[in-house]
């Protein structure tokens, strides 16, 4: 006689893959282990509908950041980041996780105002703040506009990683 088993299937819904997605994205900044959390949203007048062109002003922004850290090869030295594309009414700003491992706190905040005074940003268009504690709530807010569908995709393009902005080789 044939034994016969019951297999259950768990349908799941966009809003369980959207959990599984922050979980995974957590754990994976997790490991990632940045220090610091950086939001980046441009001056009204550069603000953009075009999510490549913001992009394109965010490499502009971090390549000069990277500069006043260390003005000769600074590719070399180059601090990664992941950074969070969000859309806020159409236009387009970032949420990065900086890992710092070469440079005193002093010089990383330093390095950011005057790149934003490089840029002639105010005050209000980029907020730099040390990961300290509850490092989840960063991650929670940084990724909070990754959706997933009930087959698990989402908008990968919203991710996008130093390395590559740069054409940088992986470490």
């Amino acid at each position: 006689m044939t034994d016969i088993y019951q297999y259950e299937y768990k349908i799941y819904t966009d809003e369980d893959m959207t959990e599984l997605l922050e979980k995974s994205v957590i754990d994976w900044l997790f490991e990632f282990d940045p220090n610091y959390f950086i939001s980046i949203q441009f001056p009204t007048t550069q603000r953009s509908y075009n999510l490549e062109k913001s992009v394109y002003r965010l490499k502009a922004v971090m390549k000069i950041f990277e500069k006043t850290l260390n003005p000769r090869h600074w590719y070399k030295k180059h601090l990664p980041f992941i950074a969070f594309a969000e859309n806020t009414s159409g236009m387009w700003h970032f949420h990065l996780f900086l890992k710092n491992d070469k440079y005193p706190e002093e010089k990383i905040l330093s390095g950011m105002d005057i790149t934003a005074k490089k840029f002639a940003f105010s005050e209000d268009v980029i907020d730099i703040q040390k990961i300290t504690r509850t490092p989840e709530k960063a991650f929670k807010y940084g990724g909070k506009e990754l959706t997933a569908d009930s087959t698990g995709r989402f908008e990968s393009f919203r991710i996008i990683l130093s390395d590559d902005m740069f054409n940088l080789p992986q470490k």
